[in-house]
């Protein structure tokens, strides 16, 4: 049963909706086109390295990846075969990716940091000819991938890299049949473009195929939902190995001629801030959460927090009786220290906690949430953007936790999911489905795998959610998490940890069902804060029995407003945090039977969690050659 359809709502504040192929090119090659033709001159990516500033036009990435490209093909690259690209963001990781697409061969995009036998897994599954790393990567990863016809080192090689050759090398390679050879490759737009790995918080990474068409048209929903422009400032501190920053950093962003900045280290994220002054910022919730956590803690330090908990008054006060968010101006020093020019942030990767929206809110800084898939390039659905909705009304308070409408060109659906006992005609509830061109053909040597997400030419996203008069989506859980009681009853984990993550005493939390003496039962893994619970204690070093105290206590506070059934039946502690993808999902797949909480081992990895948090490590001083 097909319930419930979302279709794309229209708003006087949506993006350029121009819709000439120009504008929306189909393959990347195209793209890079595009990039030189429109923007030649003007700056698209920056990246500051040994303090100084490196600046690429779109007349330099249509040029390098060209280059590159060709010296790819002299090496004997072929359409189809796999590369992986393993490596921190950077101006490289785009024309290394922009490189191998023109070639007709397909981009393997891998997070740098993953264990060797993380990476030696998918590089087997994804069959590849040839990697481009970093020198960091290479040098664990060597080894484990000598079978490959090439290794490629991205940036300035070193002892380490046992004389592999450097991009700039590759791009040297690159002789006149080499460059005949590229030209007379045509690359379609229904050609394979990445295999995309995905995160695994369930089990094992499956490996995404998606199109040069699946992009391309997730660019032209996207653009048609939210603004970008030329005038346009975007900060990317998200792996782009995700397909979310991806997007974003190397197709919306250019085609609109907006400028890209690339930060690597998430300490760094206000200086850097400050220097650009983003007009958009990208961000996971955990990315959000740390944020607001380091305002406060700055302001703490200040000695400033009754004078910022005076202009919260303000600000809500003024809400109430007007409507009108005036958070941009009595908190002016705060929006100064982030740039002074943000318009939006967006959040994506994972469900985001309405409080922290609210948060943020109140500060004058409106944070949108949209949804996605890899398996759809991966954008389903987004709030739109509207200044005046946001900054006259409360237009966006009473749809906190909504992902939006559906994207242009997207529909998006419920079904009955009856091996959970959810009916949508009953609850009002079921998984969601989506179609749309920017839907993946399914996973790279998977068949049996590709054919359980379809139904038809609709996509199972496995997600559960309900779809309210407007069209809004609202995600409730994942159906295969959700937690059947005895009773018949349904609990959604992710509302439960939404809601007991709003704990300062809560750094990690966990929900799932477990048998216990025959019978269901909601269950809680919980690391705890050890400086929020040392405060509360008075000081000292908290003892097993008083932490666990202090979560119980603070347990039926954060679920006094939730029905009985969904509470937390019983918690368990855990003394190390719990395991996360590189967005900051927990990893569910990951987490272990069994746990225990000693005192000494929570606080040696507290330390560690804060040291890793602590100052950024200082840029290197220009060298004497560079």
């Amino acid at each position: 049963m097909v319930l419930g359809i979302s279709r794309p709502t229209h708003d006087e504040a949506t993006a350029d909706t121009r819709t000439h192929d120009d504008l929306y090119p189909a393959t990347f090659a195209e793209h890079l086109d595009h990039l030189r033709r429109t923007w030649n001159d003007k700056v698209l990516f920056q990246q500051k390295q040994r303090r100084q500033w490196q600046r690429h036009t779109g007349a330099d990435i249509y040029r390098d990846a060209h280059n590159l490209a060709a010296g790819l093909v002299a090496r004997g690259l072929q359409p189809g075969e796999r590369v992986l690209l393993v490596m921190e963001n950077g101006y490289d990781w785009v024309r290394a990716y922009y490189a191998i697409v023109l070639t007709g061969a397909v981009a393997v995009p891998i997070y740098f940091d993953l264990k060797p036998h993380e990476i030696a897994a998918m590089s087997r599954h994804a069959d590849p000819a040839m990697a481009i790393l970093s020198p960091k990567p290479y040098s664990r990863l060597r080894e484990h991938l000598a079978q490959l016809r090439a290794l490629i080192v991205a940036g300035e090689p070193g002892e380490d890299t046992h004389g592999a050759p450097s991009l700039d090398e590759i791009a040297g390679e690159a002789s006149e049949d080499a460059r005949r050879t590229l030209a007379s490759r045509t690359v379609r737009p229904d050609d394979l473009a990445s295999i995309v790995f995905t995160s695994g918080t369930s089990g094992g990474a499956k490996g995404v195929m998606l199109t040069h068409r699946n992009f391309m048209v997730n660019n032209r929903q996207m653009r048609a939902c939210i603004p970008f422009n030329e005038r346009d400032r975007v900060v990317i501190v998200l792996p782009m190995h995700h397909a979310f920053p991806f997007l974003v950093a190397v197709v919306i962003a250019p085609v609109a001629g907006a400028e890209i900045t690339f930060e690597n280290d998430l300490r760094r994220i206000r200086d850097r801030m400050a220097e650009v002054k983003p007009t958009i910022f990208l961000g996971v919730p955990a990315l959000f959460e740390v944020m607001y956590r380091n305002i406060l803690h700055s302001i703490e330090v200040q000695g400033r927090m009754e004078t910022f908990e005076k202009g919260l008054r303000i600000v809500e006060a003024t809400k109430k009786r007007t409507g009108i968010n005036i958070g941009r101006i009595v908190f002016r020093e705060l929006h100064k220290r982030l740039g002074g020019s943000l318009r939006f942030m967006v959040s994506g990767g994972a469900a985001l906690n309405p409080q922290v929206a609210l948060d943020f809110s109140r500060l004058g800084i409106a944070i949108i949430q949209g949804w996605g898939l890899s398996e759809a390039s991966p954008g389903l659905s987004i709030q739109r953007w509207s200044p005046r909705k946001f900054y006259m009304s409360n237009y966006y308070e009473e749809r906190l936790g909504s992902i939006g409408p559906a994207i242009e060109g997207v529909e998006v659906a419920l079904i009955d999911v009856p091996e959970k006992e959810l009916y949508v005609n009953i609850h009002g509830e079921g998984e969601l489905i989506a179609r749309g061109d920017n839907i993946t053909p399914g996973y790279w040597r998977a068949p049996e795998e590709s054919a359980a997400i379809k139904m038809g030419d609709w996509l199972r996203t496995g997600d559960v959610g309900r779809i309210d008069d407007e069209g809004n989506i609202w995600i409730t859980g994942r159906s295969k998490f959700v937690i059947v009681l005895d009773s018949g009853e349904k609990v959604h984990p992710d509302e439960l940890e939404e809601c007991i993550e709003r704990s300062r005493l809560v750094q990690d939390v966990l929900v799932f069902g477990r048998k216990v003496r025959g019978k269901t039962q909601v269950t809680a893994l919980i690391y705890p804060n050890r400086d929020e619970a040392v405060a509360l204690l008075g000081g000292g070093d908290p003892t097993h029995d008083a932490v666990a105290e202090l979560v119980d206590r603070d347990l039926a506070v954060q679920q006094r407003d939730l029905a009985q059934y969904k509470r937390v039946a019983e918690f368990i502690l855990t003394d190390e945090p719990l395991p996360r993808t590189p967005i900051r999902k927990v990893m569910r797949g990951a987490v272990r039977d069994a746990y225990s909480f000693d005192t000494e081992r929570w606080a040696a990895s507290w330390q560690a969690l804060q040291d890793a948090l602590a100052t950024p490590e200082p840029e290197p001083e220009e060298s004497a050659t560079a």
